[in-house]
């Protein structure tokens, strides 16, 4: 068992959408989505244990392995160049991991395959990213930060994961061209890149700032 100061707890920027969300009872400072985050929070840093799906699933797993590709597709098709950061920065009340810093604020999103790509959004962009690239635009000191959503292909060895799963549900001679789902370099590389820019907003963090607060005293008042 660990002992945790929750009153000085920082909380991840790509978390704070799970602390943004509103309760659906009047009066109640946390919803209930809120309070699961939270006791996941709590499991982890007091005992130890993470669930499984936390640690990431294949879709988010592509992201981390093709964040490099996706960044080079970002300055083929920009013409600008761009340097990923390694440094995770950190306030007295969040701490995060920019994918691109300084000015040109940018922050990767790998989609999976086409499908995923084209329901790529403005719309839920916002709503999945907004807070987690604010928190980036707060840690920084800058205005303004963009989304990029990127299609680059698959690595081998996921797509050969992939076509295996397949083997399960369909005929052997059937399964080779789904390959195709996985590989994009048919289509032009200026339509697989979908950017949307945030601005900064001094009301939204003041409102993190007490949602952060109400995090700290449930996470103190919590046990098992």
């Amino acid at each position: 068992m660990n002992t945790i100061d929750w009153s000085t707890y920082k909380f991840h920027c790509s978390g704070l959408r799970y602390l943004m969300t509103n309760a659906r009872k009047k009066g109640e400072l946390l919803s209930e989505t809120t309070k699961t985050y939270l006791q996941e929070i709590y499991i982890k840093e007091v005992w130890g244990r993470e669930k499984s799906d936390m640690v990431g699933n294949r879709y988010t797993q592509k992201g981390i392995m093709c964040e490099t590709d996706s960044l080079e597709l970002i300055e083929r098709v920009t013409g600008k160049k761009y340097f990923k950061n390694q440094k995770t920065l950190e306030n007295e009340w969040i701490v995060g991991t920019p994918d691109v810093t300084g000015q040109d604020l940018v922050d990767i999103k790998t989609s999976w395959d086409v499908f995923t790509f084209m329901n790529a959004t403005e719309d839920q962009a916002k709503k999945d990213y907004y807070t987690q690239v604010l928190g980036y635009m707060w840690l920084l000191g800058v205005q303004t930060a963009t989304v990029s959503y990127c299609l680059v292909n698959t690595p081998e060895k996921t797509i050969n994961d992939e076509l295996y799963r397949l083997s399960f549900k369909l005929p052997e001679d059937q399964i080779e061209k789904y390959r195709n789902n996985y590989i994009f370099d048919d289509i032009p590389e200026n339509l697989r890149i979908k950017s949307y820019s945030y601005v900064y907003d001094e009301n939204i963090v003041e409102n993190i700032k007490n949602k952060i607060k109400n995090a700290r005293d449930y996470l103190s008042e919590i046990t098992l």
